[in-house]
């Protein structure tokens, strides 16, 4: 065996271990083929999914991690999921490792139907997402960059930062990172306005 005939990271791959659902496996099922078939920008293994247990259901969790692979090494942007319950679909952004549900106008998704239907609704808003314009606003303090923030290109609201932002902190230059262009990115993002809101790491 070559390293050709080694197969690649599944799409949304989960733990086998897991309890699952025929809804959920349904659901996976779709989702991977339009992931595999539909040439998205970004590796199977930016994609997860995990099969969650509570008191009297089971839930699908799947996300995408979104990155800035215009530096080195990557800087993490958002992570995007949804929730799926077999016949409803809710998401938005995740902050922290509980995997709090956090829902913005930019980013929300919720829809009910079956678990194709679902698949297809959620495989069209990941690629809105993966389309999501965003900038790098970079700060910089005798010709050194000290911090980066990234903020949504059409509200200028910070989704990760690497330090805190304080209004007046010396902000350089602004860039777009992902996403459809949106014009002059300079003018598209307020990091004095947006230093409180973001994910800090």
């Amino acid at each position: 065996m070559n390293e050709n005939d080694i197969p690649g990271p599944d799409w949304f791959d989960s733990d086998p271990e897991l309890d699952s659902t025929e809804e959920g496996l349904r659901f996976l099922a779709v989702l991977r083929e339009r992931a595999e078939s539909g040439g998205w920008s970004c590796d199977p293994d930016d994609t997860y999914a995990s099969f969650a247990v509570f008191e009297n259901r089971t839930e699908l969790l799947v996300t995408l991690e979104l990155w800035d692979n215009t530096i080195e090494p990557g800087g993490h942007v958002l992570t995007v999921g949804a929730f799926f319950t077999g016949s409803r679909l809710v998401g938005g952004e995740f902050h922290d490792q509980l995997y709090t549900l956090e829902r913005s106008s930019e980013t929300a998704i919720e829809a009910s139907g079956s678990p194709e239907d679902l698949a297809e609704r959620a495989a069209e808003w990941f690629e809105r997402m993966l389309d999501l314009p965003v900038l790098r606003n970079e700060f910089v303090v005798d010709g050194r960059i000290v911090n980066r923030q990234w903020v949504l290109a059409h509200t200028g609201r910070e989704v990760a930062s690497q330090f805190r932002v304080e209004p007046g902190d010396p902000l350089a230059r602004t860039v777009q990172v992902r996403g459809k262009a949106v014009g002059n990115a300079a003018d598209a993002g307020d990091a004095g306005d947006a230093g409180d809101t973001g994910d800090h790491f």
